[in-house]
């Protein structure tokens, strides 16, 4: 419609609206999941890969998003990293131009569990690929990350990890973006 109607509902193309009155439309917030439902081991290496690609969903998990801004959860819990005093990180990988901000909390275990883990670290970030927690020498770790997305090309959005020191971990069955 040209011009907002009170109890209307529109879609342009590209998101839903519902006007609650006569002189404003407001987006009807949608959600994607990406969810693993079986674990995926990683390839040994330093390189950033994606969290989700295995256990179901599209491959790499990812997300494809139109233009806007989008608010964004991603919660997911490693086994088999390296004993080696190394760190994981996190970014968003694939074909949308964007831009992102995000807060994480992240701590690697202080051994084999996910149970016994040292002190979180919290991070702000906007870097393309970013180290969540400090060395240590366990072998599970956890991320929450929380952030927003600004894309101004439409394409993918792929949630991706790093490891400093190369292992084939695993992420767990459960973990979402």
């Amino acid at each position: 419609m040209t011009t907002a109607q009170a109890g209307a509902m529109e879609f342009d193309g590209t998101a839903p609206y519902f006007s609650v009155a006569a002189s404003t439309r407001g987006v009807v917030p949608t959600e994607q999941w990406v969810v693993l439902n079986a674990t995926n081991t990683l390839t040994s290496q330093t390189a950033a890969q994606p969290i989700f690609d295995g256990g179901g969903g599209t491959t790499n998990g990812a997300v494809t998003l139109p233009v806007g801004t989008y608010q964004f959860e991603c919660v997911y819990a490693l086994t088999g990293m390296s004993a080696t005093s190394g760190s994981f990180g996190f970014a968003l990988g694939g074909t949308a131009t964007k831009t992102f901000a995000f807060h994480a909390l992240a701590s690697k275990g202080t051994g084999t569990s996910l149970t016994t883990a040292s002190a979180a670290t919290a991070t702000f970030n906007t870097a393309a690929a970013t180290t969540l927690n400090t060395a240590g020498t366990g072998t599970a770790g956890t991320a929450i990350i929380k952030g927003t997305i600004r894309v101004t090309v439409t394409g993918t959005v792929i949630p991706q990890v790093s490891l400093t020191v190369a292992s084939a971990a695993v992420i767990q069955a459960g973990s979402y973006f």
